[in-house]
Parts: C-alpha cells; sequence; structure tokens
C-alpha cells in the first residue's frame, strides 16, 4: 500500500494572505501572450499550490509536510499536508511542529549576530578570546581562528556525527577535536562541517551566561512571535501538535534518500539532547516560520536584527564550485552565515537544506523580492528540497526554469547516487574472503583507547545485543533509505567457527562496547572475513579490523569513524 492511500483528503486549516485572495482575478485579466512574456510571473494560486503538494507527495511518498511561503513580504501561505503520524487521523497544519535539521545554522549565526550587535562579542574576536581551553588540530589554526570562521564552513574540521552517541556535553564534544586532522586547511576552501555550529552553541552560552535555546527564545524567537519554536525535544513532544519522524526501518544497505517503494513507521526522535544545537536541532512550525522568512526579506515589523546584520549574514564567505541539491541555487556560489547564496535565474537565492532522523528541511529566499518559501517533511526524502526550487521557478524564476522537471531531474540523480552505492557495495561483497578469524575470539577480548574515541571495550557474550536503532544516536550518515542488499545471515562474530578457534561455539558473542552519554552502546560485532568485523549503527556499517603482531597478539584496532585505537594494558 501507498503512502497515498493513507493520507486523509481533508485539508487542514490554513493561514493565506491577502496576496493569495487576489491572484485568481489577475490570472484571468492578464493576456496569455503577455504571460509567457512577462517577468517575474504571475504567482500561483493556492488550489495550484495545493495540487502541487499533493501529487508529489504522493510521488516520493511522503506522509505529512508544513509548507510557508512569503510573497511581496507578507504571508502568502502558512499550512500543512498529510498528517502527524502514519495511521492516525491528526493532520499536519499551520502550527505542527517539525525538525529543521541543518536549517538550524541560520538560528545559530543569528545569536552570534545579536550578541556582536549587543556589543558583546565582535566577528573578527579570536576564539580563543573567550574560551581559552579550546584546541584544534593545528596549532595555528587554534590561534587564528575567529567568530566569522565557525558559521562560514571554512575551518576544515569535518563533521564528526561519530561523537554524537559519546559525548555528554558540547565540551566534551570539542575537547575531542584536536585528535582528529582536518579535512582540508584552514580557510583553503569549502567543507561543510556541523562541528562549528557545536562551537557556536558554546560560544554563545558562554557569553551570554545562558544556554543557547534560551538565549535564541529571548532574543529572536520571542520578538518574532515564535513562540512555539525550541530546540529541545522534551517540549516539542510535550506540544499536543508536533509531527512524528518516520524512516524505513527494515534495511540493511542505504542508497540515497529518495528511494521509495519500501514500508514506512514512526520511530522516536533524534536529538534526545541539546550537543549538537544549532547545528541541527531547532524544531519550528509553518506559521512560525514564515516570520523568520519575514525578517530576513526585510518585512518583519519586529526585528530584532539590524538591517545590515541580516544582509552580512547572506553575504558570500566561502566559495562553494559544486552546489548540492538542496542549495536554492544553479552553478557556482557561496556559503554566507548560516545559510548558502547564489544566482537562481534573474535573482540571488539564499537558503539551507536540513536533514534529521525522519525530517527534512528547505528555506530558499529571494530577499530583494521579499520572496522565501519553507518546507519540512516528516520522513526523510528530497521533496522538501525540489518543492523550494519549483516555488522558486514558480513565482520568480524565467520561463526555462519554470518548464524544468524539478521532480524527475532529482529522481534521475538519486537513481544515479543509487547505482554507484550499489556497485560499491558489489565489489565489497566481491572482496570478502570465505576465512574465518586467524585467532580464538577471546584473544580480541579487551579494552583499547584513543583520544577521540575514548575507551572502547570488547566483550565476549553468551547474548549478542539487539540492534541499536537509529534513533538510539546517529554514527554516520542517515537517509533512512532502504537498499537492495540485505545483510547475510548474521555470523555473528564468525558463529561456525568459533568452535574451531578454541571459543565456546554458536552461544560467543563479540560484542563492541562504547561508553554513551546516559548508558554503555554494546554493537554486536558480525565476521567479515579473517580479523575484519562489522558492527552496524542503525543503518551505518562500521568496520572493525584487529591488528595483530609477528606474534599474532592483538594490539590494538583500526575502526571506521574512529580510527586507530591502541589495546591497554
Amino acid at each position: 500500500m501507498t503512502i497515498l492511500n493513507r493520507i486523509p483528503t481533508s485539508r487542514p486549516s490554513r493561514r493565506v494572505g491577502l496576496t493569495a485572495g487576489i491572484v485568481g482575478a489577475a490570472i484571468l485579466l492578464a493576456a496569455p501572450a503577455a504571460e509567457a512574456q512577462s517577468w517575474p510571473p504571475p504567482p500561483p494560486t493556492v488550489e495550484e499550490i495545493d495540487a502541487w503538494v499533493e501529487d508529489a507527495m504522493a510521488r516520493w511518498e511522503v506522509p505529512g509536510m508544513g509548507v510557508a511561503i512569503v510573497h511581496e513580504g507578507e504571508s502568502f501561505l502558512s499550512t500543512g499536508y498529510g498528517v502527524r503520524e502514519l495511521g492516525k487521523p491528526e493532520p499536519v497544519d499551520g502550527g505542527t511542529l517539525l525538525s529543521i535539521g541543518s536549517c538550524s545554522k541560520a538560528f545559530g549565526a543569528a545569536t552570534l549576530a545579536a550578541l556582536v550587535e549587543d556589543g558583546r562579542l565582535s566577528w573578527d574576536d579570536r576564539i580563543t578570546d573567550h574560551i581559552p581551553w579550546f584546541r584544534l588540530h593545528d596549532p595555528w589554526t587554534t590561534r587564528e581562528i575567529r567568530v566569522r570562521d565557525i558559521v562560514t564552513h571554512r575551518v576544515g574540521t569535518g563533521s564528526n556525527q561519530p561523537l554524537r552517541p559519546l559525548v555528554v556535553d558540547r565540551r566534551d564534544y570539542l575537547t575531542r577535536l584536536p585528535y582528529i586532522e582536518p579535512a582540508h586547511q584552514f580557510r583553503d576552501h569549502y567543507g561543510y562541517t556541523n562541528d562549528m555550529l557545536v562551537l557556536t552553541g558554546h560560544l554563545v552560552e558562554t557569553v551570554s551566561g545562558t544556554d543557547w535555546d534560551s538565549y535564541a527564545s529571548e532574543r529572536l524567537w520571542n520578538p518574532l512571535g515564535m513562540t512555539t519554536t525550541t530546540a529541545r525535544m522534551g517540549p516539542a513532544n510535550a506540544s499536543p501538535n508536533h509531527a512524528e519522524p518516520h524512516a524505513i526501518v527494515e534495511r540493511r544497505f542505504a542508497g540515497d534518500a529518495a528511494t521509495t517503494g519500501m514500508p514506512l513507521e514512526s520511530v522516536p526522535w533524534q536529538y534526545a539532547e541539546d550537543v549538537t544545537v544549532p547545528s541541527g536541532g531547532v524544531i519550528s512550525s509553518a506559521d512560525e516560520m514564515t516570520e523568520w522568512i519575514r525578517l530576513h526579506v526585510g518585512a518583519h515589523p519586529n526585528a530584532p536584527l539590524s538591517a545590515s546584520s541580516i544582509e552580512l549574514m547572506h553575504t558570500p564567505h566561502t566559495v562553494i564550485r559544486n552546489p548540492s541539491s538542496w542549495m536554492p541555487f544553479e552553478g557556482p556560489g557561496a556559503y554566507a552565515m548560516g545559510w548558502t547564496t547564489g544566482r537562481f535565474g534573474n535573482v540571488t537565492g539564499v537558503g539551507h537544506g536540513g536533514n534529521a532522523l525522519g525530517f527534512n528541511c528547505a528555506i530558499a529566499l529571494a530577499p530583494e523580492h521579499g520572496f522565501g518559501v519553507w518546507a519540512t517533511t516528516n520522513r526523510n526524502s528530497e521533496l522538501a528540497w525540489v518543492l523550494t526550487k519549483w516555488a522558486l521557478a514558480r513565482f520568480l524564476g524565467t520561463e526555462e526554469l519554470r518548464n524544468r522537471d524539478w521532480h524527475g531531474e532529482r529522481e534521475r540523480a538519486v537513481a544515479e547516487g543509487n547505482r554507484r552505492a550499489f556497485e560499491a557495495e558489489e565489489a565489497r561483497q566481491a572482496a570478502r574472503l570465505d576465512q574465518g578469524p586467524s585467532v580464538p575470539l577471546d584473544r580480541y577480548v579487551g579494552a583499547y583507547r584513543n583520544g577521540y574515541a575514548g575507551e572502547v571495550r570488547v566483550r565476549l557474550m553468551d547474548e549478542a545485543p539487539p540492534p541499536l536503532m537509529p534513533a538510539e544516536g546517529r554514527v554516520g550518515r542517515w537517509d533512512a533509505t532502504p537498499g537492495r542488499y540485505e545483510r547475510p545471515a548474521a555470523d555473528v562474530a564468525g558463529a561456525g567457527t568459533n568452535e574451531a578457534n578454541g571459543a565456546r561455539g554458536d552461544e560467543a558473542h563479540l560484542v563492541l562496547e562504547f561508553d554513551g552519554r546516559e548508558r554503555p552502546l554494546r554493537l554486536p560485532l558480525e565476521h567479515w572475513h579473517v580479523d575484519r568485523f562489522d558492527a552496524w549503527y542503525g543503518d551505518v556499517r562500521i568496520g572493525v579490523s584487529f591488528l595483530l603482531d609477528d606474534l599474532a597478539r592483538v594490539t590494538g584496532v583500526e575502526m571506521d569513524y574512529y580510527g586507530r585505537l591502541d589495546r591497554l594494558p
């Protein structure tokens, strides 16, 4: 059964501006030839948007979606489509709370701008001026990194998602960064990072003396009327009007983010903590994101930031040569401060994309035209990104852009990405050696350590713990997508070869154990070949290769994402 069959056909309540009410008459009065040649084009009617969104949701199998559109500085549409949770009738509406993922980064930059306006911070302050203990791998970078660097994606740290389930707070996260080599040189080129937005949150807290969520509420959200927007999962989940995230749980190999045809189910929210805020933990609604858009197009009557601060946040800082699908421009562009920016036809597009477990978000602005569009789906799907480009084209695009098949283009790109991923998996399968562990399993047991992951233990247990669900943390990427490959029947820790190696037969299971934030995280180790095992964290495979010396003594372990860990005595 497709998701379309499970979405109610009744329309939720909506907030529609006066502009939408006169659009139909304007279109009827316009001559066809003038319409074809005019720019910008006549805006679509609300009915046209409804039809497009509902057809698109069926095409991409999306349960629910929030949409906000600002046109000429006023709210044009603020509403929801579909349901908050599959199998339940409650509709998504303009007030439904959804996670916006990395669209949160613009809020992080805005809180820094507020501190700058209040004279408590300068964009050119060194980070160590405010956080003396802060360190990166390179001492020169540590000394020279400035406030503006941390929201412009040019530091080079990468995004160390493997730390999320292990660290207890932001300081714990940041103190592990010196143990990793940079992905690129400081200020050399664009390199997307979540790490520096974690630093942003800690810097705001250090300078303001309050937690990031409270500061954002006091300085930004409350003045804008965004009274239910939050960066805390607890209050959002306590709201009677919040959407549930959905994911494809039964899968073993992840392709790209838009594969359809597999059953969805609701899953727990991912952001159970605020460590990564404002990198990706803000939760908001269509009604309240409308106010955020109006601020950034210069049309909010109670703006908490000056026009010069908003302009600076939209100003290019770091060149992006190859834009991703979530960026609202075509061809080379740039990262500004919490926003991407570049040309989209005749206009400058400013925007961002966001991804969290079971949610995808996109926001696109054309500030000089008073236009903005925001969309969030309650499953991981590229529909939100497709919608923002369709809306930009439909409201402000050239005829060529208006005629583009945005769905088809993205579907073909997804198919190509899946093809490459499948081929890589086939190559990995073909390289597998039909050979069991080189030593008895109990030889691998012990404690291993590096500065990045901390202490990791390998245990031999009578029962393997159940696989961790993705919602319990995230080690690598999350795209909530099915793959074509099922994992082979689990040869957990080389079951079947254990007795030959002196272990305890089929009852022996190797388990990898981390010190988690709330409890130890235990991942069963599945034997791959020789001294290589796989641990699965949701849909993320962690390769675990034990290192042996010439005397077959286990001296360490090399792990995907976490690097080399030395065995403790």
